[in-house]
């Protein structure tokens, strides 16, 4: 099935749906990245106000990372 909203996931689905954010610095960019599980995150969104980090492959949105990136 699939759901054509502009509501929140949240919304639509308050049980399912309870995402982890955390706010990290990955390679001198800071990133909103939600918990996936326990050793990944998955970037979420870039928060840098310099408009190369949003060109480059390596931290698009939807980018998986092991927890060991940020130790």
């Amino acid at each position: 099935m699939i759901l054509w909203t502009v509501m929140p996931m949240e919304a639509v689905f308050p049980q399912a749906y309870n995402p982890t954010y955390d706010e990290i610095e990955y390679a001198g960019t800071k990133m909103l990245v939600e918990k996936t599980s326990v050793d990944e995150y998955r970037v979420v969104r870039i928060l840098s106000t310099n408009p190369q980090d949003y060109l480059r492959q390596d931290i698009q949105p939807g980018t998986v990372f092991r927890n060991d990136y940020f130790h």
